[in-house]
């Protein structure tokens, strides 16, 4: 009797220090691991204020001149006083500024010689409007690209054959020579062009929208606007694809989408690119105007 007492004592003993253990642990073990949780918020926290300080400072430097304050292209030289806009709908466009800031620009490239050392005789302006007319006299083939090798290879070589390899190497010059202002430059032009070119800034009667709208598909419906930007750098690649999707967006309200062509799927792939893309000057005004497509389109 007394040794079964002895065994029954100590396995209660050894059951009792087992558990008083196992609570030590347990209490030890949650202690630590909200320790860590703590110290993981805490550093979530200050993770979440810097991203919060970034972006601020980010819609700082895009604040009403549209630049960014730490790296952004002295943009006054080029476009004049008044900073580019990049609001695109005709009802805020102000078109006295806009052309104003167009007419500075092709000053601008005047300046610096593109022209006259190409052998080009004319002003930038008077070459732009040229090069305009030249491509909407002779637009690419959207449909029926495939059919036979002919117009595939036509659609390739579309740009070269309707301005001219001299055209297109001084294109190339300004774009590799003044990657600074290409960006600003470009929501200039759009809106010099889709917007202000009729005197009541009414987008459905300009009379150059039809032409975008042919671009349009060709860059994002074929295959030889596709291969043509496939040879561009990705900053470029997505502008052009940017501005043809705003393009496309202000046929479709204009009911001259003849093509029928589907903005929906465009608007994903260009909203992932331009959210991965950095070094963009206006890329959270991008990314807002094409969500408030993606909402229209739903």
């Amino acid at each position: 009797m007394d040794k079964t007492v002895k065994i029954l004592v100590i396995l209660f003993a050894v059951v009792g220090l087992g558990l008083l253990g196992f609570y030590l642990i347990k209490q030890w073990h949650t202690q630590a691991v909200e320790h860590a949780v703590d110290r993981e918020i805490a550093a979530c926290a200050k993770r979440m204020a810097q991203l919060e300080s970034d972006l601020h400072d980010l819609s700082e430097g895009e604040g009403a001149g549209g630049r960014s304050t730490a790296t952004g292209p002295d943009l006054e030289s080029a476009f004049g006083s008044d900073k580019p806009m990049t609001a695109l709908q005709a009802e805020s466009v102000d078109c006295q500024k806009i052309t104003a800031q167009a007419v500075a620009f092709f000053r601008y490239l005047d300046s610096k010689g593109y022209l006259a050392g190409a052998g080009i005789n004319s002003r930038a302006e008077e070459l732009f409007e040229e090069m305009y007319q030249k491509l909407a006299a002779n637009p690419p083939a959207d449909v029926g690209e495939m059919e036979n090798l002919t117009n595939l290879m036509h659609n390739v070589t579309h740009l070269y054959r309707v301005l001219g390899k001299d055209r297109v190497s001084l294109i190339k010059e300004i774009l590799k020579s003044e990657s600074a202002v290409v960006e600003p430059a470009m929501a200039v032009l759009y809106s010099w062009l889709i917007v202000c070119d009729t005197g009541n800034q009414t987008v459905k009667t300009s009379s150059r929208l039809g032409t975008l709208y042919q671009y349009s598909a060709f860059f994002l419906n074929t295959l030889g606007g596709r291969s043509y930007l496939l040879r561009r750098d990705s900053k470029l690649r997505m502008l052009i694809n940017y501005y043809a999707l705003l393009a496309l967006d202000q046929a479709n309200d204009a009911k001259l989408n003849s093509y029928g062509l589907d903005i929906r799927p465009h608007l994903d792939y260009l909203f992932y690119d331009i959210s991965n893309q950095k070094g963009l000057l206006y890329r959270q005004r991008y990314l807002s105007r094409l969500a408030a497509l993606k909402n229209k389109y739903q």
